[in-house]
């Protein structure tokens, strides 16, 4: 693959993600004195408050930055179309990317992704903090604790103090990311 579309690729999933730790943050109700949840606040806030005001907030749920993820995963798909010069005009791409599958698809892969991310840096950030107060196993907690906490309940800490629930999630989450890719190029080939 080019040079640049990998480039342009990570570059694009980055700045996606930055918007989905921002919809995080606001299902979860995060502390935003956390130094990282106010790089996230600044980083997205310029495009995200003007559009509040056209795409309210659906309960807790961010709908603008879901609709500015899927616009910049949309041109992401039709830049990458355009240099590797496939077949169609740039019309068709630019209409298909805007409301086709590769915009859908580079969501959920970026979610798993992302989550996966966020899963070791907890168990990272919890094995080097040394129950000290940390801004980053902070963050990591607060994003992570919606989607533990089901779990938790199911699978309660062994001995009271070691919790195994985001190992499972990373697990299931590695298996679904390896059945996404695996699924993606069924369709390809």
């Amino acid at each position: 693959m080019n040079l640049t579309v990998q480039l342009i690729e990570h570059l694009f999933n980055l700045v996606c993600m930055i918007f989905m730790v921002r919809i995080l943050l606001q299902i979860a109700q995060a502390d935003f004195n956390n130094p990282i949840s106010q790089f996230v606040h600044k980083f997205t806030y310029p495009v995200i408050n003007p559009l509040r005001s056209m795409i309210p907030d659906m309960g807790k749920f961010n709908t603008a930055s879901l609709v500015v993820i899927l616009l910049i995963l949309a041109i992401k798909f039709f830049i990458i179309s355009l240099l590797l010069k496939s077949g169609l005009s740039s019309k068709v791409l630019l209409i298909g990317s805007l409301i086709g599958f590769p915009s859908f698809a580079g969501l959920v892969m970026n979610l798993v992704t992302l989550l996966t991310v966020l899963f070791i840096g907890l168990m990272v950030t919890s094995f080097l903090a040394g129950g000290q107060y940390n801004p980053a196993m902070m963050f990591f907690h607060q994003v992570t604790r919606p989607l533990l906490r089901p779990l938790q309940k199911i699978i309660p800490p062994i001995g009271g103090a070691i919790d195994i629930t985001p190992m499972i999630l990373l697990f299931v989450l590695i298996y679904l990311q390896k059945f996404l890719l695996e699924f993606a190029m069924s369709l390809v080939q």
